[in-house]
This record gives structure tokens, sequence and C-alpha cells, in this order.
């Protein structure tokens, strides 16, 4: 059975997202979250610029951008490229300052808990919120080792 993240499914999931002025506290926050026990498949990393995002994921997080590169058959499944309006209303305009936004699935770790790990990394404008069913995290058949 593979690990994946519960939030691209039916119901949707808690979320605790974000946001950091610059890569290395957005990297280090990466690494608190990994070393606290959160899977890669629930993180996922947005930038202004795609390069950047990926370059911050590396194999340790997601970034949206990667679901346009899974296999034709399941880019038609998923959502299309934009961000949900949930996280655009929440960090537009950090996205367009040129800020990084780390988003997290609370599945496994207590919505707070990530909250204060996000705290004890440095973030501002950190938000829990329920998040319809979007592909901002790994899908169930793309998830697994990266």
């Amino acid at each position: 059975m593979a690990a994946s993240s519960y939030l691209p499914d039916v119901a949707g999931g808690m979320v605790v997202g974000s946001a950091f002025a610059d890569e290395a506290s957005a990297s280090a926050a990466i690494d608190l979250l990994r070393s606290s026990g959160v899977r890669a498949q629930d993180i996922s990393v947005v930038a202004r610029d795609k390069a950047v995002a990926a370059r911050i994921a590396g194999d340790r997080a997601w970034t949206p951008s990667r679901n346009g590169a899974g296999p034709a058959m399941l880019r038609g499944l998923l959502p299309g490229p934009r961000l949900p309006g949930d996280v655009r209303r929440r960090y537009g305009d950090a996205l367009r300052s040129g800020n990084v936004v780390v988003l997290a699935a609370a599945d496994g770790q207590p919505p707070d808990t990530i909250a204060a790990l996000f705290s004890q990394a440095g973030a501002a404008r950190i938000e829990q919120w329920w998040q319809a069913p979007a592909a901002i995290f790994a899908p169930p058949e793309l998830a697994g080792p990266f």
C-alpha cells in the first residue's frame, strides 16, 4: 500500500500554510517538518518562480507544478494548474512579493503542531484551514518515494 496524502481524495483536509521571506528559511522549515515526521508528499512549496519552488522542495517536498509532469491520463483527472482560491486569497500578495509559501497537509500531525513548527522556523502569516480536494499535494497515484 502506497503512503500518500489524503488531500487530493474526495474529502479534502486540514492544511497549514506559512510564508517565508527567503529560500534558506523555507528550506529550514522543510527540514524541521521532515525531521518531525511530516511526509514529503504532505509538504508543498509554492513560489512565483517554479524553478525556485522546485529547488527548495528538492526530494523533500512537492510542488504543484509537478502535477503537470504526471502521466497524461492522471493530468486529466487532476484540477487545473491554478492554485486553489484559499491559497491565492491567503498568500497571493506574499507570492507576488517574492516570498516562498510552504503548505503542509495535516495528515499524521495535528494542525496546531505543524503551525508550531512553522513558528519555530520563523514563518510569517501562519494559517490553518480546511482545504477542499486540490492538486497542491502529491496525488495518491504519484505519491511514494521521491
